[in-house]
């Protein structure tokens, strides 16, 4: 089966387009952060929400992984009551919280974006000394 690919706010932080920026895809924007938990939660299911939300990686999950994330918190829940969990359910449990960079392996393969020092960088420098000399 083929590896499922990465999304590109997960790429641009691993700093996969800085070294190909012609990669760089074009997908549509999505508003950042997951939001509060759906209103028909119970209060159990509303702390997993709220876990999921706070230990996933940076800038990763925005308001289009809700539905993912609304299919992964029953299964959790179910697997804390410990309750018989499918291999099927295990395995888009594992699934999604990999796609999320909530695993231990994927979680290294995000890095925080870099700071930029404050003399910028070649581009911008060579930028400025075409400029003055035109």
């Amino acid at each position: 089966m083929a590896r499922p690919r990465k999304p590109s706010n997960v790429l641009e932080l691993n700093g996969a387009f800085r070294k190909n920026p012609q990669r760089a895809r074009r997908e549509p924007d999505v508003e950042a952060g997951l939001g509060a938990a759906p209103n028909y939660f119970h209060a159990d299911e509303i702390e997993i929400w709220d876990e999921i939300a706070y230990s996933a990686p940076v800038g990763v999950l925005s308001r289009s992984d809700r539905l993912c994330v609304e299919m992964l918190v029953p299964m959790i829940l179910k697997l804390r009551r410990r309750e018989m969990i499918k291999a099927g359910e295990r395995s888009f449990m594992l699934s999604t919280l990999t796609r999320m960079g909530c695993t231990p392996a994927d979680r290294s393969r995000v890095a925080a974006p870099a700071e930029q020092e404050e003399t910028g960088d070649l581009f911008d420098f060579l930028a400025a000394t075409m400029d003055g000399a035109a």
